[in-house]
């Protein structure tokens, strides 16, 4: 038995049950809009991934449930808001200029971010504000279920992590979306 998830339809936002299957239509119950389903361009849903991470689920055979993952437990059936790409456009401006690094490793959770260095104190500009870090701080993309999880405003995490050994999809932990879902 497959497990239903909610997705808004892409006319009017009210939100449907979708049971995940590609290439399948939805139809609005209220809206009365068909569509198929698909948060973005596939080179959208790559956006938060590192290449090392992807390619590793490719080598395994496993990138589509990779993307599946991505589309529907990350992204949650939307796009990537205006805060995920302003933060992209932030760690990348701080890598530039030399304040930070990328690490030669990846977040252990999926979409499996990069790992950004702090090289010395600085601090990232999201929504108008300013969110310092300090020399030594590992910078990382959080999640929408991390956000939920620990009620965090900005899509950062900045702290010292442990390293994983293990590469985990959303789907697969406890609070994924698909077990918050109301039938």
């Amino acid at each position: 038995m497959s497990r239903l998830q909610e997705i808004q339809c892409e006319n009017c936002g009210a939100p449907l049950e979708w049971d995940g299957s590609y290439g399948k239509a939805v139809t609005c119950q209220y809206c009365g809009t068909t569509f198929i389903p698909a948060a973005t361009t596939m080179e959208d849903v790559w956006l938060m991934t590192d290449p090392v991470a992807r390619a590793r689920y490719e080598a395994n055979g496993t990138l589509d449930k990779l993307e599946h993952d991505i589309r529907y437990e990350v992204m949650r059936g939307r796009d990537w808001t205006a805060l995920d790409r302003e933060y992209l456009r932030e760690i990348a401006r701080l890598e530039a200029e030399g304040v930070v690094r990328r690490l030669a490793s990846f977040w252990a959770v999926s979409p499996h971010p990069p790992v950004f260095r702090a090289l010395r104190d600085g601090a990232l500009r999201l929504g108008g504000q300013r969110i310092p870090f300090k020399k030594g701080e590992e910078i990382i993309w959080a999640c929408p279920m991390t956000r939920d999880r620990f009620n965090i405003e900005y899509p950062v995490l900045i702290a010292d992590f442990q390293d994983m050994r293990v590469q985990q999809l959303c789907g697969e932990m406890t609070n994924a979306m698909q077990g918050r879902m109301t039938p």
